[in-house]
């Protein structure tokens, strides 16, 4: 990041808090300020924000909607720390991680939808946490954002943190419904549409309905030059929800909701940075599309001395995807050796006689172009029962277990494409072929309790013991030589682990507008075991990976509370990290064991509220993640993309920051305007460990811009609005050689809402 790139930040910062302090001077003729304090529930009972000795953010379904967000990639940037690593498919899918706490394998921030864990497809480089899904955010009452390790509270995989989407529940106060309507245009693409609807019904005093929709059809703006295709990257997504909310008297009361979410991506975001802007010439066409259904049933029983949640869920994620295997049919034609002798069934050191090289060749030159084509099937049960007693007390307490059983199933192909139009051929016409079966099975019990020493100084202590088991089975059906996909046999391999992790944190509030907290909290995620070809046979079981984070913060309130200024400061030690690797043979993916790293990182949020229908706000990060140990162990092959000792952890970038100015007034008695404005910051990260490697590149540092402007009648609303407003062209991922991901162009529009 560059020296002015990071005092702008600091300047704006400056400038928003010098800017609030001079209108709270203004306003301090007794007239009242609206606060809109916000209430989590981030520790399993609801708090204040600023009296929660947690780092959280907590982003209102207000918020969202004055920012206009619609997925993960409309508000990730407000949110210290926070990544989305997005790869091919652009649009806030991918690996999302915070505070640098990213790599291969299970997830390293746990995703929450109310009360149940999200989790992805392992796939067959058993990485589920590179496949996050972007739930559509149509009235959504709240999203929290916890920073660090939660595992006391949330499990395996919260070891960087914790992101809870919370859904507005069915209510019996009477009827209510809202509609939006959005259109717009991006730049080099074409015109964009969504259409979402919610209904509110009261069926009886005791008993209510809400029914949420959406639709969104999303305008690409690459031009597969090649195929002919133009704006060949669009999408779509189609969400429906239902809640049923059941209360026959004020001490319990049970939700049940179901969700269905299909997403649709026709092309990668890549372009080819040789051929100029967003133009790409890639043989095929890489499509994803993604299918999530979740069940889930919340009851909720006040014992008194107690309340007793029950969290059951069932979730089903289908994935099916293609990446281009052109070029290693084609690498497999200009060196034929090890293809031809998997070609024709010959092991080492037998040799292809040129009749059958030439043989060999001939075929292969008919299986192009060629892409690889996973089909997903992933199955979740989750059930979590705790008490957790009331908010008064000198001593608060939460205890729970949590059981969850996985079933993945992925089958691989590659397959023949369409030369024509780049896609698979249908029925598909298969070169080789093998599939994968993961069972997980594991259970936790945790504890996590809160005891005020004396006025405003409380000790917390939290402890989980968690024991996990996976089965991994399977073999290489057809093999392949133009996929280098040798025999393998069926095999199954079983690994198994148990342990505990812990907290504890100290805080003290001072008065009723400043707190300090101090913890000290440990982190996990899942091992697991590998089902892949030509590893050896100590690589086949990978362990946990775990760290300790050691944090500080400050959680302050000034002017009646009208601005808060948070400042938390951070150490992480991560051990045995799993990372991903391949054969010696370069063509499979795995997970192995290796390294250690070391983040040390600071965060400031601050939110203004100085006069009646203004808000600012502002955040400043510093992450700085490097590795402490080479990432090899004694068993795996060095080579020189593995990270060593020092190297940076990728799509981390040290310095990043956000500021947002909302404004409402009355425009007349029955008129109001609304103007808010979004501006973020990312600074300079690595693409890989290596910067020795070819293929190493920094990118990152830019700026971002987004505006609304709006106005309010009665129950209808017209903004317009504009994202990426100065059209900023910063990649956001890249392999390092031709291919790039970029931000979203920018993109104008109208949006047009309704309320009953």
């Amino acid at each position: 990041m560059t020296v002015s790139g990071r005092n702008l930040i600091g300047a704006s910062l400056l400038a928003l808090v010098a800017s609030s302090a001079s209108a709270f001077a203004q306003s301090a003729d007794g007239s009242v300020v609206e606060t809109n304090e916000i209430i989590v529930t981030a520790s399993k009972r609801e708090t204040r924000l600023q009296d929660t000795p947690i780092a959280i953010t907590a982003l209102t379904g207000e918020t969202l909607q004055a920012m206009g967000a619609s997925g993960m990639d409309d508000f990730f940037r407000s949110v210290p720390g926070l990544v989305v690593q997005e790869g091919e498919t652009a649009g806030g899918r991918g690996r999302i991680s915070v505070r640098g706490i990213r790599s291969q394998g299970e997830a390293t921030l746990a995703l929450y939808y109310g009360e149940t864990p999200v989790i992805g497809s392992n796939g067959t480089s058993s990485d589920p946490g590179g496949r996050t899904g972007d739930l559509a955010l149509f009235d959504v009452r709240q999203i929290e954002v916890l920073r660090g390790p939660q595992g006391t509270l949330y499990g395996s995989s919260s070891m960087g943190g914790t992101i809870r989407i919370l859904f507005n529940e069915p209510s019996t106060r009477g009827f209510a419904a809202s509609a939006r309507a959005e259109g717009s245009f991006t730049d080099g693409g074409g015109f964009n549409h969504s259409l979402q609807a919610m209904l509110n019904v009261p069926l009886g005093e005791t008993l209510a309905l809400r029914a949420v929709a959406s639709r969104t059809e999303t305008e690409g703006y690459i031009d597969q030059v090649t195929l002919g295709q133009k704006n060949s990257n669009d999408s779509d997504q189609t969400s429906i929800r239902a809640a049923l909310k059941w209360t026959p008297k004020s001490e319990f009361s049970y939700t049940l909701t179901a969700l269905r979410q299909k997403s649709g991506l026709d092309d990668a975001a890549f372009y080819n940075t040789t051929l100029g802007r967003f133009d790409m010439n890639a043989p095929t066409m890489l499509s994803y599309d993604e299918g999530f259904t979740l069940v889930s049933g919340e009851g909720r029983l006040d014992l008194g001395f107690a309340e007793l949640v029950s969290a059951t869920a069932w979730q089903r994620t289908t994935t099916d995807r293609t990446v281009d295997g052109t070029s290693t049919v084609l690498a497999s034609i200009a060196a034929p050796a090890t293809s031809c002798r998997i070609h024709f069934g010959l092991s080492a050191p037998a040799s292809c006689t040129p009749t059958q090289t030439a043989e060999y060749v001939a075929y292969a030159q008919t299986r192009t172009p060629a892409l690889f084509y996973a089909e997903m099937d992933n199955r979740v049960f989750t059930q979590e029962l705790r008490l957790t007693s009331p908010s008064t007390g000198r001593f608060l307490w939460t205890v729970g277990g949590y059981f969850e059983t996985r079933e993945d199933r992925v089958d691989s192909y590659v397959v023949l494409a369409d030369p024509a139009t780049g896609r698979l051929v249908k029925p598909i016409d298969v070169t080789s072929y093998r599939y994968i079966d993961t069972d997980t099975t594991q259970y936790a019990l945790f504890g996590e309790g809160t005891f005020e020493i004396t006025s405003g100084l409380k000790l917390t202590g939290g402890l989980r013991y968690y024991s996990y088991e996976k089965r991994i089975a399977g073999e290489v059906v057809m093999p392949g030589g133009p996929s280098y996909q040798g025999p393998s046999p069926y095999t199954q391999t079983t690994t198994k682990e148990q342990g505990t992790i812990g907290k504890v944190s100290l805080s003290y509030e001072a008065s009723d507008d400043l707190l300090f907290y101090a913890t000290a909290s440990q982190g996990f995620r899942p091992g697991g075991t590998n089902n892949t070809p030509n590893i050896p046979t100590e690589l086949i079981p990978y362990e946990s990976d775990s760290l300790w984070n050691y944090e500080v913060g400050v959680k302050t309130s000034w002017f009646d509370k009208r601005l808060d200024i948070n400042i938390a400061g951070y150490r992480i030690d991560w051990d045995n990290i799993q990372v991903s690797t391949r054969t010696a043979d370069n063509v499979f993916i795995f997970i192995t064991n290796a390294g250690a790293a070391r983040v040390y990182g600071a965060e400031l949020e601050v939110a203004a509220r100085p006069v009646d229908g203004l808000s600012l706000s502002g955040s400043l990060n510093y992450t700085d993640a490097y590795l402490t140990a080479d990432q090899v162990n004694s068993s795996s092959l060095p080579s020189a993309s593995i990270g060593r000792d020092g190297d940076k952890i990728p799509y981390t970038p040290k310095w990043s920051g956000s500021a947002a100015a909302e404004y409402q007034w009355p425009i007349s008695d029955a008129v109001s305007g609304l103007v808010r404005v979004d501006y973020s910051y990312t600074g300079k990260y690595p693409n890989t460990f290596r910067p020795t490697l070819s293929t190493y590149r920094e990118i990152g540092d830019y700026h971002l811009v987004s505006a609304r402007a709006g106005v309010r009648m009665d129950n209808w609303n017209l903004s317009l609005f504009a994202r990426n407003l100065f059209n900023v062209h910063a990649a956001t991922f890249t392999d390092g050689v031709n291919r790039d991901v970029v931000v979203r162009p920018r993109t104008i529009g109208l949006n047009l809402g309704i309320e009953f």
